[in-house]
């Protein structure tokens, strides 16, 4: 009970601060930060300490799997190039020069702790950098790009730590040794990532039921980690690899019942957890501020040099990636001026760097500095980048909505599949396989789904007016038909586990109509049809007019107007046999 208290409370509070964030249209991770510090402050609230090895262990993998899950390996393949410049280069880039200038600043500091430090501030956050990207409406081309470093930077950073903290207190550093564990770190991380990520991938074809799929990919951060660390590579590395092969290959070795459920579980699992790294930043803060005493006169200055060192980094070195692109006018990775602005300000630190800096062994010199400073560049890129992200996006002239671009793609790649099914049934028709009748119905099956003719013209449009009238029709039907079982079920008629089964079907079908209306409700949201009446009423608003002319938009509501003046539903007249 002592326990799940802390988790349930930490849980509550991830929903309610997303939410109000929501509201106000201020970043959630600055708002659980900020909400959680002052949590921190409250009379009985205990003192919290994160154990760094509970968020290398335990936090990070299933966030970093998921997100490498999702992100496209082909994108990152294509981009492989700035995405190593910003996730290696850029990494030992920082780190190093932090390190001369905190023994610019300090010089009584061993060059080892202020790399150390270096390479705990050295790579910005995976989860706010990408997830204020989307928000903010950044083209997938700078997301692909922020996702690819986000994935890979930490692998570079706590290799690079690791190091660091060897050389700590040794009267001569071996670099030969240093770099051939670098290497093992990265080129073994890659190795044993693709090697269980295909070996788990073997055991997801041949499970046997989608729960069993969604527990083995619950497993398969922590095993990758574990099996990392084991082999002296670099576990987050490992981590990444395998979510991005598993990923690759799910859409073709994975049923659909199986990808539902996984993907409805990561997205919960993701929410939860994103929140609660960033909360758990805000009460740790409190402790690391008590340290303040401890760290020297010699403090604010240090911090303030750490942190305009690791802000100016970032775009310097991009200022000088960008020269150097345009140098080679026929590259395909090229950036332009716009999204390298873009990409300079999205350096926000998180967690990670937190947790990292606690790795730090206890007789390391100037350790609470080192602390403090972490502490300072992590709340300072949050305020400074995570606030004015959104305006210089809107500056930069990059923010895109994608629903057009959305909507063509999808209309391609129906047209393509179209096209494939329609040779495949003429194949079988000419084979004597199916009748003519029967490869009509698969034809105007496939013809449900065609949206080859969409485009940004005035026809294209009322296709998808019309289209988003019958989504409204349908889902009104669907609306009407769980009104009857679950009235069946109140009256006895039907079993609860029937009711279930149903239930599932209409729910499948109603979420995918739900999906395919917002995107053609969000294209045409600002052109109403043409001589179409604003709908008269809607479920469970004013009696409607049943004598009145109805149009297309007031069919959804009459079928939804389900309540009699007894109070009666469909449902349950249904039951009654009325």
């Amino acid at each position: 009970m002592v326990l799940l208290l802390p988790v349930v409370g930490l849980v509550l509070g991830v929903l309610l601060v997303n939410s109000a964030a929501v509201r106000i249209h201020v970043p959630p991770p600055i708002m659980l930060v900020a909400v959680a510090f002052a949590v921190s402050w409250i009379p009985g609230v205990p003192a919290f300490e994160l154990k760094p090895e509970f968020v290398l262990a335990v936090l990070i993998p299933p966030l970093l799997f998921g997100a490498a899950f999702e992100s496209s390996a082909v994108a990152i393949r294509r981009l492989v190039r700035p995405i190593f410049q910003l996730s290696v280069v850029l990494v030992l880039l920082t780190a190093f020069s932090v390190a001369l200038v905190l023994r610019w600043v300090l010089p009584g500091i061993p060059f080892a702790a202020a790399l150390a430090l270096g390479a705990i501030v050295a790579p910005p956050d995976a989860v706010a950098a990408v997830a204020l990207g989307r928000r903010v409406g950044l083209p997938r081309r700078l997301v692909s790009v922020l996702e690819g470093e986000s994935l890979f930077n930490d692998a570079t950073s706590l290799v690079t730590l690791k190091v660091s903290i060897a050389a700590i207190g040794a009267t001569s550093v071996a670099w030969a040794p240093s770099l051939g564990e670098f290497a093992w770190a990265s080129i073994g991380g890659l190795l044993i990532g693709t090697a269980l990520g295909l070996a788990l991938s073997f055991v997801r074809r041949r499970a046997v039921s989608p729960l069993s799929v969604t527990a083995l990919s619950l497993m398969s951060p922590f095993a990758a980690y574990i099996a990392g660390e084991a082999a002296h590579a670099s576990g987050v590395l490992v981590v990444v690899v395998t979510g991005l092969v598993l990923g690759y290959r799910s859409p073709r070795e994975v049923p659909a019942s199986v990808r539902l459920t996984e993907n409805a579980t990561w997205a919960a699992l993701r929410f939860v957890l994103e929140g609660a790294v960033f909360a758990l930043i805000g009460l740790q803060l409190r402790n690391i501020f008590a340290s303040l005493d401890t760290a020297g006169h010699h403090v604010i200055l240090a911090v303030v040099a750490v942190l305009l060192t690791v802000i100016v980094s970032r775009p310097v070195w991009l200022a000088v990636i960008h020269a150097l692109v345009r140098l080679t006018p026929r590259t395909t990775e090229k950036v332009d001026t716009p999204g390298m602005v873009v990409l300079s300000w999205a350096g926000m630190r998180g967690v990670v760097s937190l947790a990292a800096a606690q790795t730090l062994p206890a007789q390391t010199p100037y350790r609470s500095l080192l602390l403090v400073s972490t502490i300072a560049v992590i709340i300072g890129t949050l305020m400074l980048q995570g606030l004015s992200l959104p305006w210089v996006v809107r500056r930069a002239g990059v923010a895109q909505n994608h629903r057009e671009d959305d909507l063509r793609e999808r209309a391609q790649a129906h047209a393509q599949a179209g096209e494939a099914i329609n040779a495949r049934v003429d194949e079988l028709v000419d084979g004597g396989r199916v009748s003519d009748r029967q490869a009509e119905l698969m034809r105007k099956w496939a013809s449900l789904r065609d949206w080859r003719n969409w485009d940004d013209d005035d026809e294209s449009r009322a296709f998808g007016r019309r289209l988003s009238v019958l989504s409204d029709w349908r889902r009104a039907l669907l609306g009407i038909e769980r009104s009857v079982v679950v009235g069946l079920r109140d009256d006895g008629t039907l079993s609860e586990d029937v009711l279930q089964e149903m239930q599932h079907d209409l729910d499948l079908e109603e979420a995918l109509l739900e999906r395919r209306s917002e995107a053609v409700d969000g294209h045409l949201e600002e052109l109403p049809p043409p001589g179409a009446q604003e709908p008269r009423v809607a479920a469970g608003g004013p009696p409607i007019d049943h004598d009145a002319e109805v149009d297309d938009g007031d069919v959804s509501a009459l079928l939804l107007d389900e309540q009699r003046a007894d109070g009666s539903s469909i449902g349950h007249r249904a039951a009654r046999g009325e």
